[in-house]
């Protein structure tokens, strides 16, 4: 006899609790990924003023920006495993509490030492929210949603980098430097209030409780899959700064050298981060594999062709507005594909080492560009270009290998059942 299917109310509110209401969800935790990740960036214009104030040189306090990116890269990979294993609500109300300490701790040293500790601790704590957003998206956001707050998380990122140093050079020019930090730790406290009463903490999913975090990240990386996609996260990120640090040293004259030029540049592109993450019903029809490296492509293009642009300036702000967007489309395809090619338990390693991977490719865009600088502003931005098709060139071998894997499983269940 049939087995009737089951109308327990129970059993319907335990599936309908499963996940999170998406629309809520995704406006509180882009507005908490802009306030975090902002961390990063609002002493990028404070530094002039930092200097005066500890009685150093300029060049000195930019040690203040190196010292946040290391501890939030170790950061990252302390709070993806910690999210997985432990939960991604409590990790993301946790670090955002403790992140707004840190930043209020940031406004108080008298000298460079004090405020190096105080960005370490800083960047160490702001570094907890971005993995365990990923993973609360792809365990507890409706499958038909994750996409586009994928898409809305990313874009928040990037718009943080555009943004947040202007609204800092605001600040710290009507209050001073040190109300920068003020004002970031209330908005970080803000955040996290968001954060424990609007994100709801989905039923809690079974979690290894005996895994160890080293263990787990020393288990992606030996998959060259994943190995591929976080070799492509490295690029799409290190090629913007690398070619925002191309035009700066080497761009056209009415932008290099002058800081208040390049911001408004950054902002022409801030319309490209608010329209990308609402194009979710066009960008599914492609798997997150092609989604991504045809992303990339166009990128490279598009800065290919802004090589040729130093001397017009509306060309190259077009260069820099299809930049982003595809930055943004790519973004969130990679961590689409990393996310379906992971466990559960894995989720949080997976997005740490994104994380890591996405900061040590934004560490040596600078790098990259000064070194080029010499050459003129064409060679900067090809090798910028040639950046990014590598990494177009990543996620198709990730994908092909796992299109590859999937075959095999077709051919072996195909011959398994004609057996039978």
């Amino acid at each position: 006899m049939a087995r009737k299917p089951s109308t327990d109310i129970g059993s319907i509110n335990l599936v309908w609790d499963r996940y999170a209401p998406s629309g809520r969800v995704i406006v509180i935790l882009t507005a908490a990924a802009i306030t975090a990740v902002g961390q990063m960036y609002s002493v990028l214009a404070l530094l002039p003023q930092m200097a005066t104030s500890f009685g150093v040189d300029p060049a000195h306090v930019t040690a203040t920006s190196t010292v946040f990116g290391i501890a939030y890269a170790v950061g990252f990979l302390i709070a993806g495993p910690l999210a997985s294993r432990f939960g991604p609500h409590i990790v993301m109300s946790c670090g955002l509490c403790a992140g707004a300490v840190t930043t209020m701790l940031a406004a108080l040293p008298s000298t460079l030492l004090q405020e190096l500790i105080a960005r370490a601790a800083q960047g160490c704590t702001a570094a907890a929210f971005a993995p365990a957003a990923f993973t609360y998206i792809a365990e507890s956001i409706q499958p038909r949603h994750r996409l586009l707050a994928l898409s809305c998380l990313t874009s928040g990122f990037l718009g943080a980098a555009a943004g947040v140093p202007v609204v800092a050079q605001m600040i710290a020019s009507a209050a001073g430097w040190r109300a920068v930090f003020v004002l970031g730790a209330a908005a970080l406290a803000i955040a996290a209030v968001a954060v424990i009463a609007g994100v709801p903490r989905t039923p809690r999913m079974d979690r290894p409780h005996r895994a160890r975090p080293v263990g787990v990240l020393w288990a992606i990386l030996g998959r060259w899959r994943l190995i591929a996609l976080f070799g492509a996260a490295a690029t799409f990120l290190g090629s913007y700064v690398s070619v925002f640090t191309t035009i700066s040293l080497v761009g056209p004259p009415s932008v290099a050298g002058n800081p208040d030029a390049l911001q408004v540049l950054r902002l022409t592109t801030v319309p490209a981060l608010l329209v990308i993450p609402f194009l979710g019903r066009v960008l599914r029809r492609c798997r997150p594999g092609g989604r991504g490296a045809a992303a990339l492509g166009v990128a490279a293009i598009s800065v290919s062709t802004g090589s040729v642009a130093s001397h017009y300036l509306v060309a190259l702000s077009i260069t820099v507005l299809a930049l982003v967007a595809a930055i943004s489309v790519a973004a969130s395809a990679i961590v689409e594909s990393l996310l379906a090619q992971v466990s559960p338990e894995e989720t949080g390693g997976a997005t740490a080492l994104y994380g890591a991977f996405t900061f040590l490719g934004a560490s040596a865009g600078p790098a990259l560009a000064s070194v080029l600088s010499p050459w003129g502003f064409g060679i900067g931005m090809l090798a910028a270009a040639i950046w990014l098709a590598i990494g177009a060139g990543l996620i198709v071998a990730s994908s092909a290998g796992t299109a590859t894997r999937r075959q095999s499983r077709h051919r072996t269940a195909g011959a398994m059942s004609s057996q039978r």
